[in-house]
């Protein structure tokens, strides 16, 4: 019988991976350890990947990433994924705070491109301009828009509009 990916021994026994099955609270690394735990049973893969409904191509993938990493190649890494890096830093979004709430005292109220054209004067950010909503919504303000007024018309006016609508 030919070799492949998926039919080469595996690192660990049927055992060890219904453990972790059993042990684990990420429902990713169950589903993992359950398709290892049939593979290394020795049950014949279209059955394994009806129950675990994986295809073919995450299959193989999964066990690529066994084979390199070993059980930790099971893990979801989504879990240990820190995401991007915060665009200013604790004491950058204090003093933008500071600056925001000491110009509100004053009756001056800050829009996202003035935020925005401040970040870029004290720290040499380019931020988004949608960015700056978030840093406004974070020191506790909310975008500002000014509203319709509305407009008192004039009497002749209205009272044409009247005697073209009966």
């Amino acid at each position: 019988m030919r070799r492949t990916l998926l039919t080469a021994p595996l690192g660990h026994d049927a055992d060890t991976f219904w453990h972790l099955y059993k042990t684990s609270t990420s429902a990713v690394e169950r589903r993992r350890a359950q398709f290892f735990a049939l593979l290394a049973e020795g049950q014949p893969l279209p059955e394994i990947l009806q129950v675990t409904r994986y295809s073919r191509v995450t299959a193989y993938d999964l066990v690529r990433n066994y084979r390199e990493q070993g059980l930790a190649g099971l893990r979801d890494g989504r879990h240990s994924n820190q995401g991007a890096p915060r665009l200013l830093s604790p004491e950058q979004q204090q003093a933008l705070a500071a600056r925001l709430h000491a110009d509100f005292e004053q009756g001056i109220v800050w829009s996202g491109k003035d935020v925005q054209d401040w970040l870029q004067e004290q720290y040499g950010l380019s931020v988004y301009l949608g960015r700056t909503y978030e840093f406004l919504r974070a020191a506790g303000f909310t975008p500002q828009r000014s509203r319709a007024r509305q407009v008192v018309g004039n009497e002749a006016v209205k009272e044409a509009d009247k005697s073209r609508s009966s």
